[in-house]
């Protein structure tokens, strides 16, 4: 086994173990340039016809080592030989060793044991070192004109140039802050599911924001799942290998779960607290920086950190894999309760007294300097640290409203993953109760640089949860709904609890409970009509004055004057939420499990809150008609949408699969909106469970119509084995 020595100094005969490196790496430089004087054409040559041991030895082995005589044998099953001429596996070499025909389908984190293993074990070996000349592989090497349209990449450059083009990289930074509109900020990407960052802050010439290498990997890959570039589609194959390799990247440069120090020294990484090592656990001392920045006593990580594991987990969520995902969504969930995200931070200090702080810094700074050859403070410029941060207590408004955006979005997708996997609620509502909610977008987004002081004195923001549909962004239209559905969550929960759930469903207070979220369910029903009602005027025009036709975009005619963005976007976010409420409505008042919703044990069927659970799921499918008018292919949140369009059709099912030929017509049309939904799914999502539903549901349409099958119970046996795979007990 190959180890490093524990106090950090090369012994003979022992090779050192990679690590990734936080910080910016330097450019290659070919080996012995600096001493050659002749063309560069000549200078390859004469590398290329070096004696094997000069190569391995000159780019491999640290002075004074002695060379090793056995090949090494990596985790990943590749063979270090010292004695070979490219003793150094290049990217192109590593292609014929993994397994490159990447599909989200088949879950990249456990292919190849980058969750189950520790990182230094299951990552590339190549992603660990650094490459040597770019002249050696022609195949990869980029012209030196390239041209970094955004600074802020600096840090990843030398990681990525043999990977994709630089050019390529800028473009896909601009897919993962690319809008579906020009006048509003909604994501283009199926794999952004909220804005956390503002844009111009990565974007910008001057002074971009400093970020984690991790972080700028996992942005890159998360573009390269949509980008429609030649270098990615041609051959097909092209953007699996290209998505692999970035996602081996992120995964290198993140360390999954372990946070630990980039300094390299032993004492940082393997602190000592009251007599425990706390050495191998990423934990970080009480002197940290998360103290100063409302982080909880050894708290390992940054913001930075939180993002890339929900990029992460998002694009492994919208994969068939999607319990892999909890891995990463609790890893981002319990680094966001150990740095507080859900709190507010104290304001900042007096700037008078920070003057002198800063004087007394500069001094420290000057020792750092004479005693290490460097500074610290340039250091971490990228280490994922806020500028802001190097002066204790200082908080840029801007770094407070990232912390509250992911808080939020996080929030948002605890309580949707709760209903799709049967899970409690692991962020609480006690824990965000004084947090500010999100700032709207078009003042978030405005400028260069963030700046409060050109808000209005009367602006008013509102903390913690809210419970009303305030705008157009997720966090004002679908955030007030996951409000609701955590309650809703937990009432359920509180039924079916094994032991004191029986106690509790004969009494009164479960009732009280429900209909008191059914009141917070009418009221956003009214705030949704309100908000259409501000971007909508009653007397048909727009908000310029011009005249609108309130009709569906398909029956708009290129003559007539065209619907407007905001009135498109509203009346999407409208459809979308009449939808959703009543689909809260019926987890409400009806059953989860569509094996027990068919049963009907208990003679649920007959009782009243049946009743108002099916006005609510005809309702639901009249809502996907005004959907898929104004959004046919449902892109606008395909990542949020098919679990609430299953549970809303499984009471039709219901309905369908007793009365069959005998129920009314308002059920007909809405099982065939159904079957419509679910058929655009399939081709927008492509998820399994939609398409089992689909013909599920096809088949109850067809009794309802009055066509008789000849196998009819071998039909109905079939479809409780398919509905039998997604039973929600609890």
């Amino acid at each position: 086994n190959v180890r490093a020595s524990v106090d950090g100094q090369n012994q003979p005969g022992i090779l050192p173990t990679p690590r990734a490196n936080h910080s910016a790496m330097p450019d290659r430089t070919p080996v012995g340039v600096t001493n050659y004087s002749g063309p560069m054409d000549d200078y390859h040559r004469s590398v290329l016809q070096q004696p094997p041991s000069a190569v391995a030895h000159h780019s491999m082995m640290p002075a004074g080592a002695a060379p090793l005589s056995a090949p090494l044998a990596y985790p990943n099953g590749m063979t270090f030989n010292p004695e070979s001429p490219y003793a150094v596996p290049s990217p192109q070499s590593q292609n014929n060793n993994f397994n490159t025909n990447f599909r989200m389908g088949e879950s990249p984190i456990s292919a190849h044991g980058l969750m189950g293993t520790s990182p230094h074990a299951g990552s590339p070996g190549w992603l660990q070192l650094p490459s040597p000349s770019a002249a050696l592989y022609t195949n990869f090497q980029q012209p030196n004109n390239q041209t970094l349209r955004y600074p802020v990449l600096k840090p990843i450059l030398s990681r990525i140039s043999a990977i994709i083009p630089i050019s390529l990289a800028c473009d896909l930074l601009e897919i993962y802050f690319s809008s579906s509109y020009s006048k509003f900020i909604q994501p283009a990407s199926p794999y952004v599911l909220g804005i956390i960052f503002r844009k111009n802050s990565f974007l910008r010439q001057n002074n971009p924001r400093a970020c984690s290498p991790a972080l700028l990997a996992s942005m890159l890959w998360v573009g390269a799942q949509t980008s429609e570039s030649a270098f990615l589609t041609s051959p097909p194959s092209a953007r699996g290998k290209v998505c692999q390799k970035l996602l081996e990247l992120t995964v290198s440069l993140l360390r999954p779960l372990i946070h630990t120090p980039t300094e390299g020294s032993t004492q940082a990484a393997n602190p000592v607290v009251n007599g425990v090592a706390l050495g191998g656990f990423g934990v970080a001392l009480h002197t940290a920086r998360h103290d100063s920045e409302g982080g909880s006593t050894g708290a390992a990580g940054a913001l930075d950190d939180v993002a890339t594991y929900i990029n992460l987990a998002t694009v492994v969520s919208a994969s068939e894999y999607k319990a892999a995902s909890l891995r990463w969504w609790n890893a981002a969930w319990s680094l966001a309760r150990e740095l507080k995200l859900g709190r507010e931070l104290p304001p900042n200090p007096d700037p008078s007294m920070q003057q002198d702080e800063s004087a007394i810094a500069e001094g420290n700074a000057e020792n750092d300097i004479g005693m290490n050859g460097q500074q610290g403070f340039n250091s971490r410029r990228f280490s994922g640290m806020p500028a802001s941060m190097s002066q204790p207590g200082v908080v840029t408004e801007e770094e407070r409203e990232e912390r509250r955006r992911a808080w939020w979005l996080l929030y948002i997708v605890d309580r949707h993953l709760a209903l799709c996997y049967n899970r409690p609620l692991f962020l609480l509502d006690a824990e965000c109760e004084g947090l500010l909610q999100p700032e709207d977008e078009s003042v978030y987004q405005a400028g260069e640089y963030y700046t409060t002081e050109n808000m209005p004195e009367t602006y008013y923001r509102r903390r913690g949860p809210p419970l009303e549909c305030t705008g157009h962004s997720i966090f004002g239209y679908f955030l007030p709904l996951m409000t609701i559905l955590g309650e809703i969550v937990d009432l359920n929960h509180t039924r079916n609890h094994p032991r004191f759930g029986m106690r509790f469903r004969n009494g009164t207070d479960l009732d009280d409970m429900a209909h008191e979220i059914s009141l917070q369910l009418d009221s956003y029903g009214r705030s949704l009509e309100a908000f259409e009602a501000r971007f909508i005027p009653a007397d048909g025009t727009n908000p310029d004055g011009t005249h609108v036709d309130n009709a569906s975009p398909s029956n708009q005619s290129t003559s007539s004057n065209r619907i407007t963005e905001t009135i498109l976007l509203t009346k999407t976010i409208v459809a979308y939420g009449t939808h959703l409420m009543h689909t809260l409505h019926i987890l409400l008042n009806g059953k989860w499990d569509p094996i027990s919703l068919l049963d009907d044990n208990d003679l649920w069927i007959s009782s009243q809150s049946f009743v108002s659970a099916t006005g609510h799921a005809v309702s639901a499918a009249d809502a996907i008609s005004g959907i898929l008018d104004y959004d046919p292919d449902l892109s606008f949140m395909p990542f949020f949408f098919g679990i609430y369009l299953l549970q809303g059709s499984f009471l039709l099912l219901l309905i369908a699969d007793k009365l069959q030929g005998e129920a009314s017509a308002s059920v007909v049309k809405a099982c065939e909106q159904i079957v419509r939904a679910h058929e655009v799914c399939v081709v927008t999502l492509n998820t399994e469970y939609q398409r089992n539903f689909r013909k599920v549901m096809r088949s109850a349409l067809s009794q309802v119509r009055g066509r008789s099958l000849e196998d009819f119970g071998e039909q109905q046996q079939r479809r409780r084995e398919v509905l039998a795979l997604y039973r929600w007990t609890g």
